[in-house]
């Protein structure tokens, strides 16, 4: 019996989403585009998700696959990459549980990438609502600083000087769901999510940027993103809790980062390039840190980094003193 092969793969990681998940599959399901297999890879959720992702496997007609993992990873970025690993189609998207699309909007997707073959279609522009409102309600926004965007689909430079310039600058968004990617493209550049619970979506998406042969960017909205205060990025927590959470991604991030890198001749000139890259991602963790720096003693900084870094493998020792010299700053003092 010949494999299904479908146009897209829409890949939907999913976490305690009960309340949303109808919503987001009931968007797959209207669209105009009908070649598709959607995989929803559940995340250990602990409330229905399951049981609602099951309701859901007739009326998809054997276009829909569940799969369950046996503990809670703690972030997107696994259940991704395994729905990556199912993934059969010539295209793939990421979706995020309590999000919904327009109902054209894998055809549109799908007829950008294929008019341009690209490898990457990169959507500028979408709709956002929050969480508690009805999808109708819903306001037009940019995802990243109008100034970058693009009025008519257009092929990013091939310059990688410039796209990396580029991504330092903010004008690629960084959320999974605003890209549209041949799955070859990830596959045969073994582009996945780095396994860390926040920032991966950084790391990825610098790597997609860097590779793409063909990056299309393109001002059609598509998607509804759903605001969530309960969101990991905004969830209240004690301030030494606040800095471990953030400490993770960034020693693991830069490791992942620089790794990627060594193998970009781009990266081992000496232009400094690197050292942006990676002081813009360090950066990144340390503005959601900074709270918390302004108000622990200094001592007391020091000693949830050790701790920390105690926990990974390497010395680490030019880190340490970098983590010092940046919470000094972000305490507004010189030394």
């Amino acid at each position: 019996m010949e494999k299904f092969s479908p146009a897209v793969s829409v890949i939907v990681p999913v976490y305690n989403a009960e309340k949303y998940l109808p919503v987001c599959l009931e968007s797959i399901l209207i669209q105009t585009l009908t070649d598709f297999e959607v995989i929803v890879v559940d995340d250990a959720s602990t409330d229905a998700s399951l049981t609602v992702a099951e309701s859901y496997l007739e009326r998809f007609g054997g276009r829909m696959k569940i799969i369950s993992l046996e503990e809670n990873t703690g972030s997107g970025a696994v259940p991704r990459n395994v729905g990556l690993d199912f993934a059969r189609g010539k295209y793939v998207f990421f979706m995020d549980a309590d999000d919904l699309l327009v109902d054209n909007a894998l055809e549109t997707l799908h007829d950008f990438a294929e008019t341009f073959q690209a490898d990457v279609v990169y959507t500028e522009r979408g709709f956002t609502c929050d969480a508690e409102l009805v999808p109708d309600e819903v306001n037009e926004n940019f995802w990243n600083p109008p100034k970058f965007a693009a009025d008519t689909p257009t092929l990013e430079t091939d310059d990688l000087t410039a796209r990396v310039d580029k991504y330092l600058n903010l004008a690629f968004g960084m959320p999974p769901w605003e890209k549209f990617l041949r799955r070859d493209f990830l596959v045969d550049n073994d582009i996945k999510f780095p396994e860390m619970r926040i920032s991966e979506d950084l790391v990825w998406t610098f790597k997609v940027v860097c590779t793409a042969k063909k990056f299309l960017r393109v001002p059609t909205p598509i998607y509804v993103h759903r605001t969530n205060e309960i969101s990991m990025t905004e969830r209240k927590r004690p301030l030494d809790d606040e800095i471990k959470f953030w400490l993770s991604p960034l020693i693991h991030g830069v490791d992942n980062l620089n790794e990627f890198m060594d193998d970009i001749e781009l990266f081992n000139r000496p232009n400094n390039l690197r050292l942006y890259v990676l002081n813009f991602f360090a950066n990144i963790q340390f503005d959601f840190m900074a709270k918390a720096f302004k108000q622990l003693d200094r001592h007391e900084v020091y000693k949830i980094f050790m701790d920390e870094l105690s926990k990974s493998s390497g010395d680490h020792s030019a880190l340490i003193s970098y983590l010092l010299v940046m919470t000094n700053i972000y305490r507004g003092e010189r030394s």
